[in-house]
């Protein structure tokens, strides 16, 4: 039997209680442990037994209770300086700085998930959690930020593991009750909403408010009765979850259907930032919005969109980017079409990965595509995404391809434990947690006592251990493993998937249990991880972990941890004495859970891959390896295997267990304080959202400004002009070179170079001649390369020009030079926009 009718019952908060209500509904507190403290003294008991949600604990306490509050003067001072506390964070100025008389207008920031808390479970893994970071970075220092997204009405699973190691998914449905979400509403009072065409009929989408601090997150819902179909009502169903089809109709709905929620909402983004190819669609519809806003044709408004959209790729291996059949995807794109009056090979060119129609709709590539702001998320990821889409530029070389990079951080409030915090507040002052990415504050770890920082962090180690003997979940006919307080505990969790190799450790098992089965000193190992629902290889890994586990007999030394989560996340990088990240470089884009460690004086012994290659300084953690590539996996894996465990047994255990007449391990304390110092300050996510600001927001925003004045008058010539090189650039001929006669040159001389060119009915002020010169390797390629301009030398021939100009050569060596020439024009941000590059042929030379 199904209720005719649901009515949702709460307490009646008294007047001087309703505080709560405002603050249960922003996420601040969240990151706030006295806000948190205020909610779990309302009731401990069902605080935690509410998963630490305060809207659910709200529901749930008796009216009698609160009551009680409403007369308890120690409750009501504590709540009252909490709230002060909250308003004046609401109201703070802001702590960025932007160029005089350029103030941050909106910025729409897209993401397929966000990881704010574990009471939202709206989020798979490192990409939704780290977005959840950069939306309590931009309330803290006061951007305007405005986040976007989709409401799962199941999530991500709830991973249970069988008696077989095997992993199961659960979906159970998300509570909107007790989230902190606010159904948006027209000025008639019915719920505000939206449209898409899809093939079977229009697609409806609700819109929901949730505030993190400052910032609105607005969420978008398909599950309500306005869709008939069931189809359409299932799109919001799972995070990542159901067929290509289902993956297609929820990144139309994020990007289509969120830039529409926007202007609906009297939202005008001035500056787009996507993350991931999921939410590339956004670029479409604000190209069609500019369309009919400044009445200019599609391929001046995607110049436009280009310049004030900001993309960030955070995968480097080729198979987490996301392709779609060109047919299959043209099958939903098709009513869009025709709505909008964009035809199919606009949209369809965007992602197109070769000339070839049938070689799919590259998410990636669309994104590299209607983007002039192209990040990776650290310098060793930049390089990677810079070879991986070289063929998108594949006349430059691969340091010229347009993708630089800005490394991932972390929330320094949402990650440090608040027992480190109070030693920070007390040593490095409380302005770390407002101005943390101030290097100079850093610095003043070293001022905490070693004897403080141990004693807070073993406080911490049995704060993990205790917490893991009251809720794992041991398997029949296996004992819960005795895991010793004061024994070295490494920590390996996050996304199970092969490329992370979670089964390095395990790679010689003799060894292995030699290490963690010294009576002396005796080592542990907590590991966690989700593999994806479709990844049946990692599957398979955790399988042949929790078996090998049990055949090795390492029960009582290694646990695997079902049901991974922000909360687990939150104990081990705080509690752990080492953290140990395995990944197969260059594979790892960035990671962020070793940054929380660190944070944390927990120390990183890692791959010298994504965060780790640049943060590494040989005093702040421990490196597997030097940086070494290799193209045999099963070499890396045997060597990298011998590299871990011998650090392990000559560097790490003995410096672990070294202790003075204090019982501290003095040298080891001295590395947890370097990974506060070094790791603290750059690696918040203030500094990485700093970054964006300094880097893409404000130049986007100035660009944009620049294509749109007299009537988008920039930005309708530099379309015509885009199209017009594309058609005359096969006419452009190198005839000749000439340079300096003599075959050597001592250094301080200066290489002369005039190369006389073909234009066709290219203008010479519509290209750049360039003199390319480095130092000649042995295979022929050029290294340490410099350029220089050469001038235009005017001449009487219609269309054929000469260009002059010279290199200072201040070194000595062997050196080799050539010309090339690029499109220029000046509201390009780099030559390499067109992806046009003519280079002399050999026979220009002679």
């Amino acid at each position: 039997m199904q209720p005719l009718r649901i009515v949702v019952v709460t307490p009646t908060l008294p007047a001087s209680l309703a505080p709560l209500r405002e603050l249960a509904y922003n996420y601040w507190w969240s990151w706030d442990s006295d806000a948190q403290s205020l909610f779990a003294r309302i009731d401990p008991d069902l605080w935690e037994r509410s998963r630490h949600n305060p809207l659910a604990l709200l529901q749930r306490v008796s009216q009698a209770r609160l009551e009680e509050l409403a007369h308890d003067s120690d409750f009501l001072a504590f709540l009252l300086y909490v709230y002060q506390r909250f308003r004046s964070v609401q109201e703070a100025p802001v702590r960025y700085t932007t160029p005089a008389g350029l103030p941050l207008e909106a910025i729409a920031y897209f993401c397929a998930e966000y990881g704010i808390h574990e009471s939202f479970p709206n989020y798979s893994g490192g990409l939704g959690v780290l977005a959840g970071d950069y939306l309590k970075a931009a309330s803290d220092i006061g951007v305007p930020l405005i986040a976007v997204g989709l409401l799962y009405q199941q999530g991500y699973f709830q991973q249970r593991l069988s008696e077989s190691g095997w992993q199961h998914e659960l979906y159970p449905a998300n509570d909107i009750s007790v989230l902190p979400l606010t159904l948006m509403r027209d000025e008639t009072g019915r719920p505000l909403m939206v449209s898409l065409p899809l093939p079977k009929g229009p697609l409806y989408i609700r819109i929901w408010r949730m505030l993190v601090g400052r910032i609105p997150l607005y969420l978008l819902d398909t599950n309500h009765e306005h869709n008939p179909l069931v189809e359409y009502r299932d799109i919001t169903d799972r995070l990542y979850g159901g067929t290509i089809e289902t993956r297609i109709q929820q990144e139309l709905a994020l990007g289509i259907g969120g830039m529409r929620a926007l202007r609906a909402l009297g939202i005008r983004p001035t500056v787009c930032h996507l993350n991931e190819g999921h939410t590339v669609f956004a670029a479409v519809e604000w190209a069609r919005q500019t369309m009919e806003e400044h009445g200019v044709d599609f391929p001046t408004a995607l110049e436009i969109v280009r310049a004030s959209t900001v993309f960030v790729t955070h995968t480097p291996v080729p198979a987490g980017n996301e392709v779609f059949g060109t047919e299959l995807l043209w099958n939903y794109l098709e009513p869009y079409a025709a709505e909008t009056g964009i035809d199919r090979e606009q949209l369809i060119a965007l992602g197109r990965i070769t000339l070839s129609e049938s070689s799919g709709f590259g998410t990636t590539v669309c994104g590299l595509n209607v983007a002039w702001h192209r990040r990776g998320v650290s310098h060793l990821h930049g390089r990677t995404a810079r070879r991986m889409w070289r063929g998108l530029w594949h006349e430059f070389p691969d340091d010229e391809v347009p993708i630089t990079s800005i490394t991932n951080g972390v929330h320094l409030p949402t990650w440090v434990a608040p027992e480190i915090a109070q030693l920070f507040d007390r040593y490095i002052g409380k302005r770390w947690r407002t101005d943390s990415a101030e290097q100079a504050l850093w610095e003043r770890a070293d001022a905490i006592p070693v004897q403080e920082l141990w004693r807070v962090h073993e406080l911490l180690r049995v704060r993990l251990i205790t917490a893991i003997r009251e809720c794992v979940r041991s398997f029949p006919g296996t004992a819960l493993p005795p895991l010793h307080p004061e024994a070295l505990t490494i920590g390996f969790a996050r996304r199970i998937a092969l490329y992370k190799r979670p089964e390095l450790l395990f790679h010689d098992l003799d060894r292995l249990r030699r290490i963690l089965c010294n009576s002396e000193h005796p080592v542990q190992l907590i590991l966690a991880g989700k593999a994806h629902p479709q990844d049946a290889p990692a599957k398979e890994s955790i399988q042949r972990i929790i078996r090998t586990i049990a055949e090795a007999g390492l029960e009582q030394h290694v646990v695997f941890l079902e049901n991974y989560s922000l909360e687990l996340t939150r104990l081990l990088v705080q509690g752990c004495d080492l953290w140990l990240n395995t990944p197969r470089r260059p594979q790892e884009a960035s990671g962020t859970s070793g940054m929380k460690a660190a944070v944390n004086g927990v120390l990183h012994c890692s791959v010298l891959d994504g965060w780790w290659d640049e943060a590494y300084t040989g005093t702040n953690g421990f490196a597997i390896g030097e940086g070494e590539e290799y193209t045999d996996s099963e070499q890396q894996d045997a060597a990298e295997a011998e590299y871990l465990y011998s650090l392990l047994e000559q560097r790490i255990i003995p410096l672990f267990y070294e202790r003075n007449a204090e019982g501290i391990p003095e040298r080891w304390v001295m590395l947890m304080k370097n990974a506060i110092r070094t790791v603290a300050g750059y690696y918040s996510s203030t500094r990485m959202l700093q970054q964006y600001i300094r880097e893409c927001y404000i130049p986007a925003q100035q660009r944009r400004q620049s294509l749109l004045e007299n009537n988008s008058q920039v930005a309708r010539q530099l379309a015509r002009w885009r199209a017009r090189i594309a058609t005359v650039w096969q006419q452009l001929r190198i005839l000749r070179v000439h340079g300096n006669e003599e075959p050597e040159l001592s250094a301080g001389s200066t290489l002369t170079v005039r190369a006389e060119l073909d234009l066709g009915e290219i203008s010479p002020d519509e290209i750049r001649v360039e003199l390319y010169a480095g130092r000649l390797q042995p295979d022929g390629r050029l290294s340490d390369v410099r350029t220089s301009v050469l001038g235009h030398s005017p001449t009487t021939h219609s269309t054929h020009h000469c260009f002059e100009g010279s290199l200072l050569l201040d070194e000595s060596g062997q050196f080799g030079y050539t010309v090339r020439v690029v499109p220029w024009h000046p509201a390009l941000p780099t030559p390499a926009e067109l992806r046009l590059c003519y280079w002399a042929q050999p026979w220009a030379g002679s």
